[in-house]
């Protein structure tokens, strides 16, 4: 992508920590009232994800937000998803008070689907928002078998654990461990997290995963009916890292029939969405589909 000039508004939401708000065109002095904040995945930052600021050029009436959290860029090796949702909280409170009748929509990609997921189900008190939004969701430890080499993922699972039964969960493993996955420093607790070993996979991250029984999905899905949030649910059809046992449509009906048994609201735009890349870095018809399906959606919380 050539450089280029972003028009828009750059919100500090909390001390260290920044949101940049698009506006649809250079032209356009003032923002929509309503707002988008939108949450990116592993190694995300601003502008790294290519589809949204033709995203923010498409919606008709909310403006996109993207947030930097300690976790953008290289910082997601040493935060974790409870830590990501507090600064989210910080930043839905800002825009909340900023704009006191504004609808406030929470839209994840990747890594970014489970912090909303974390937000939505997970303990504690969070400032509510009117919808939220889930594209391109995966399993990172699936994702990660389809690495050539799984002996090394579990020498770095070994010494991880190793470090967590010292009381060193914090500290960062040998990077020679992680370096195959990751260009970040990792800390024990984070690998652990998104590798989420066997038998258990417990990880904190591993919502995603298509062998999660449903039990599991029960106390995930299952309760983000109590929050009142409607769901919208985009899985990308061409996803390069689903593996290819992973049915798609089913796993995705999974997670919507759980949503719906525990009182839930499911878009029906909810859908997994033929052609679409991870990151729609192809744009063209898949992301304009995403889109029709974004807009339509907020015109229901509107």
């Amino acid at each position: 992508m050539k450089p280029q000039q972003h028009p828009g508004i750059l919100h500090q939401y909390a001390p260290r920590h920044v949101a940049f708000e698009h506006l649809p065109s250079a032209q356009w002095k003032e923002s929509h009232k309503d707002i988008l904040i939108f949450v990116g995945g592993l190694s995300d930052g601003l502008l790294t994800v290519p589809y949204i600021p033709h995203l923010a050029r498409s919606l008709e009436n909310f403006s996109v937000a993207e947030t930097l959290l300690s976790s953008s860029y290289s910082g997601f090796g040493t935060s974790d998803l409870e830590q990501d949702t507090h600064e989210l909280a910080q930043c839905v409170t800002y825009f909340s008070e900023l704009r006191p009748d504004a609808k406030i929509v929470l839209m994840g990609h990747s890594t970014g689907c489970q912090d909303i997921m974390h937000y939505l189900t997970s303990p504690g008190q969070r400032p509510k928002i009117n919808g939220a939004i889930m594209q391109a969701g995966i399993s990172d430890r699936e994702a990660f078998d389809t690495l050539d080499d799984p002996d090394h993922i579990k020498k770095g699972v070994d010494v991880a654990r190793r470090y967590v039964r010292e009381g060193r969960g914090n500290d960062v493993i040998p990077d020679y461990l992680t370096n195959m996955v990751f260009a970040a420093p990792v800390s024990a607790k984070r690998w652990l997290s998104l590798i989420s070993p066997g038998p258990e996979h417990a990880g904190e991250d591993d919502y995603f995963s298509s062998d999660l029984d449903d039990e599991r999905l029960k106390g995930t899905f299952g309760t983000i009916g109590k929050t009142g949030t409607p769901m919208l649910i985009l899985f990308s059809g061409n996803d390069p890292h689903v593996p290819k046992h992973v049915d798609k449509q089913l796993l995705l009906n999974r997670w919507v029939r759980h949503i719906k048994e525990g009182g839930g609201v499911v878009d029906q735009n909810t859908a997994v969405i033929p052609g679409a890349s991870h990151t729609l870095k192809e744009l063209g018809q898949p992301m304009n589909d995403i889109f029709a399906r974004v807009n339509s959606f907020l015109e229901r919380i509107k």
